[in-house]
């Protein structure tokens, strides 16, 4: 917090780190949203040196899979065909949260307007841990691929469901069939990272226990493979019928979240109204935005007193879920698979 000169926020800080570090503090770790971001570190290198107002579009560019036919003959007239590029424009969404505090507030309270202050930013780190999953776990179930070059191979694609379908029969196997789809569709699967909802998660790592000292060896399939268990897939999953498994596999570095926050904020610049600042955030290490400012106030309903300052805080970040794009129509680089029992007849 050193661009932010009232120290009220940088005593905020300090406790807020202490807070994440203890037990007492309950809340859902988001994983799914975190092993996004960690994709994200090559996925648009430098974006917030070009973006420095919120208005301010940018366009990223990239060259495009270009097929052409292999012959098997030599010619003086060859001719060819161009390669090409395409663009991608990423979308920033502001996610923000509210509080306030009158001056005078502690003037008869257990607690100091520091200890205050850090317990409200607590809520607002834990809220916005809650959001930032659901948005990143929506994300990668909305945008699942609409083609799938492995149909019929180990499972059927759904194509109203978007979905690669396995028999449970074979659900021993599901991290070895998950890998092989992805490998039919020209991914390798060194760097493959599969979210799973809880029942899926459940039975992948029960089924990685079964390693050698046992009777069937089945921990080959879930080496070198990040499992991540996204807790609100479940009921997107069911929603569509899925309830004996489902998950949404990627190799790392396809996705990305892009945090941003406004210049003013990094700059800490300071008005006779408004304070511009960044705190930090101790779950997942981006920096948010602080905006400040006060007004006259009577606080007494508030525990403050009728000559009171009520001082108004707006913690924020924008943040720019994407996945690299591809040419063919439907098609995107996160595949569904759910278990489905097999239907009699």
């Amino acid at each position: 917090m050193a661009n932010y000169s009232p120290s009220a926020l940088a005593t905020a800080q300090a406790k807020l780190f202490a807070a994440f570090q203890s037990a007492t503090l309950r809340y859902s770790i988001p994983k799914v949203f975190l092993t996004i971001l960690q994709s994200s570190r090559n996925f648009f290198l430098n974006y917030d040196m070009l973006r420095t107002n919120e208005s301010r579009t940018l366009t990223a560019y990239y060259k495009k899979r270009t097929s052409r036919t292999v012959n098997s003959a030599r010619s003086h007239n060859h001719t060819g065909t161009q390669g090409d590029s395409g663009t991608l424009a990423p979308s920033w969404t502001i996610y923000s949260e509210d509080i306030a505090q009158h001056l005078k507030m502690a003037g008869n309270n257990l607690y100091s307007l520091d200890e205050m202050l850090a317990n409200d930013i607590e809520n607002v780190v834990a809220d916005m841990a809650a959001n930032h999953e659901s948005v990143a776990t929506n994300f990668l179930f909305n945008n699942r691929s609409g083609v799938n070059a492995a149909d019929g191979i180990e499972g059927t694609f759904d194509e109203d469901n978007d979905t690669f379908e396995i028999l449970t029969t074979k659900e021993k196997r599901v991290g070895q069939i998950i890998q092989s789809v992805l490998n039919i569709n020209k991914y390798p699967t060194n760097g493959l990272v599969v979210v799973c909802d809880t029942i899926m998660y459940n039975k992948v790592q029960y089924y990685a226990q079964q390693g050698p000292a046992n009777q069937e060896n089945l921990s080959f399939q879930f080496m070198g493979v990040t499992w991540v268990h996204a807790i609100d897939l479940y009921a997107l999953a069911s929603a569509l019928g899925y309830v004996e498994g489902f998950a949404i596999a990627f190799i790392n570095g396809v996705v990305g979240c892009l945090p941003h926050i406004p210049t003013e904020n990094k700059n800490g610049i300071i008005t006779t109204v408004n304070k511009y600042g960044i705190i930090k955030n101790p779950v997942d290490g981006l920096n948010y935005a602080v905006h400040e400012y006060d007004t006259r106030a009577d606080g007494t309903g508030s525990g403050g007193q009728t000559q009171d300052v009520k001082i108004e805080r707006q913690v924020s970040i924008d943040l720019a879920f994407d996945d690299a794009p591809l040419d063919t129509v439907g098609e995107t680089v996160l595949h569904a698979f759910s278990l489905v029992e097999e239907l009699p007849g």
